[in-house]
């Protein structure tokens, strides 16, 4: 399957003011505001090798469950993952800023409930952003100064800075919050409070837990109507990929999103309605803690970029699907708009010689036995995955093989994923494997990259990004200085600043685009984006696109039980 990327946007222009009307919420397969039968069948999907379901769907916490963005909680907006530009209304109507990106004007929908039957309000709204302006929940690093709802459908959000480029987070991930529950829980206790019965306005509510298996009840009083279109979405897990693998390939899975090698061979062939949607989003990187340990040298980090293989691992794993990506992690074409025109034939810099003179620079020595050492002491670099991802495990195993050839030591540890996770969220790792974007602006992307503000420092986790703990005055300058203007033209320079430093500091190491397959049993569903229409992300995992495309997903006609 030959597999074409999306065509090329344009950057969405951040303080462009959106005036949507609510009518258009449902576009592309939403089913619109026409009634519809009501919600039948079973969506199984395949949440791939995460262990043994644990009820917890604190919004808050990095170990909740996958169900809680998106499909219980809700943000105000969908900004589409696969479609920059493409906003449409969820929670929100329209919004507007002034003042030079320091206030913002939110317009809510007055007719959504909480799953326990209590409208959705302005004060949730303003009760969300109130809780931001702590420094514990200001996830988001946003330069609030204060918030007020005013009449019954309007919020007013104003800002010490310019907060344009804040946009996205604000109203395209943050989840909105019922006053009248999280009121109640001491701000000590709202981050580990597990909140297994959780209140939310999305479509669906939780039915169950148990092992390996969940599964959520459609609304019957959900706000769109006609929606959900399916009345049970069962969520389903496993101990590896292998398995996964296996209940998709077969056909028990309506909806995945797991490494499969070979799909062309081991799943479209198998099945002629067996779909494929596969548009790169992200960017697979080795994360180094860039704060303490060997990684902590920025000559450590650009050895270990010069000792790998990358096109070898992205043939030998992904079949060659994993496209090239670059020194300065820019996704392109996506973020094209943005690329820096003196670094657009940037490559890496690859071979012994590299290695040798960078580690040299950063004090080690090569021992007799070809190991690197500094004060008696050799190179050695733990790198982390998760059990039962076996393509990443592949490529740690490949990139073991290739360092120690150059006198590198890495070990490789898979662990369980909530222990992967928690490290991540703790900055407590000396190098991860993981994947960062699906965000419709370069902005965002970078943001979650690099900016110091995000990242988990003094005891404090983070479960927004810059988990290798990056900090570069500069970048953060540049990303302030981008968040001041909706001019392109003027953002230009800044993200010309960020790209020059990440060639410079390797804060992360980029190895290629990031595997975003998401597979759909077409004998039992229809619905889904596709790379024709692609209405929103069509990733399980991807949150809250996943929230939107779940309830957009229906049975086929003659699958309707």
């Amino acid at each position: 399957m030959n597999v074409k990327r999306p065509a090329r946007q344009r950057l969405l222009a951040a303080g462009a003011v959106l005036a949507l009307a609510v009518s258009t919420a449902a576009c592309s397969s939403s089913g619109g505001k026409k009634e519809s039968p009501a919600a039948t069948g079973v969506l199984t999907v395949s949440t791939g090798s995460t262990g043994n379901f644990v009820e917890n769907f604190n919004p808050f916490s990095p170990n909740c469950l996958q169900a809680t963005h998106g499909m219980i909680y809700e943000p105000l907006f969908l900004f589409n993952a696969v479609k920059t530009g493409d906003v449409q209304p969820w929670l929100g109507k329209s919004y507007a800023w002034s003042d030079e990106g320091k206030t913002l004007t939110i317009k809510i929908r007055t007719d959504a409930t909480w799953n326990d039957g209590k409208p959705f309000t302005n004060k949730d709204v303003a009760f969300t952003f109130e809780l931001m302006k702590k420094k514990d929940f200001d996830s988001y690093a946003l330069p609030l100064s204060s918030v007020s709802a005013e009449g019954s459908d309007t919020v007013v959000l104003k800002f010490s800075q310019s907060a344009y480029t804040k946009e996205y987070f604000m109203l395209g991930k943050a989840d909105m919050l019922p006053e009248h529950v999280w009121s109640a829980i001491p701000d000590a206790q709202k981050k580990t409070v597990l909140n297994k019965n959780p209140v939310g306005t999305g479509a669906w509510k939780v039915k169950q837990v148990a092992g390996m298996s969940m599964d959520l009840t459609a609304r019957s009083d959900y706000y769109f109507k006609g929606l959900p279109k399916i009345k049970t979405l069962r969520y389903l897990s496993f101990s590896g990929n292998n398995g996964a693998n296996a209940a998709t390939t077969s056909g028990k899975i309506d909806w995945a999103g797991g490494f499969i090698p070979d799909i062309e061979k081991n799943y479209l062939a198998k099945n002629a309605k067996f779909d494929l949607v596969n548009i790169p989003l992200a960017v697979t990187f080795f994360v180094p803690n860039t704060r303490s340990g060997p990684t902590a040298d920025v000559n450590v980090r650009k050895a270990i970029s010069a000792a790998l293989d990358r096109d070898f691992m992205s043939k030998t794993v992904y079949n060659g699907q994993a496209g090239p990506t670059n020194p300065m992690a820019l996704l392109t074409p996506n973020y094209e708009a943005v690329l820096d025109p003196t670094l657009k034939d940037t490559a890496f810099e690859t071979g012994q010689d590299k290695v040798d003179s960078y580690l040299k620079a950063a004090g080690y020595t090569k021992g007799s036995g070809g190991t690197y050492a500094k004060d008696g002491k050799k190179l050695s670099i733990t790198l982390e995955t998760v059990a039962g991802w076996t393509d990443y495990i592949s490529i740690a195993q490949m990139a073991k093989q290739q360092l120690a050839r150059v006198g590198i030591d890495l070990d490789v540890r898979a662990e369980a994923y909530a222990q992967w996770a928690a490290n991540q969220s703790a900055g407590k790792f000396q190098m991860l494997l993981s994947n960062y974007g699906y965000t419709p602006v370069p902005y965002a992307y970078y943001d979650q990259l690099l900016d110091s503000r995000i990242g988990p420092k003094d005891g404090q986790n983070s479960t927004i990004g810059n988990y290798g703990g990056y900090s570069n005055p500069e970048v953060d300058a540049a990303l302030d200085a981008i968040a001041t203007t909706p001019d392109l033209e003027k953002q230009k320079p800044h993200f010309y600043t960020i790209q020059q430093a990440f060639v410079k500091d390797m804060p992360l190491i980029p190895l290629f685009n990031a595997q975003n397959e998401a597979e759909f049993n077409g004998n039992n569903i229809t619905g889904y984006p596709t790379e024709k229409n692609p209405y929103a992300g069509s990733a399980i995992w991807l949150a809250p696109d996943s929230g939107w495309v779940a309830a957009r997903i229906e049975p086929v006609a003659d699958n309707k039980k």
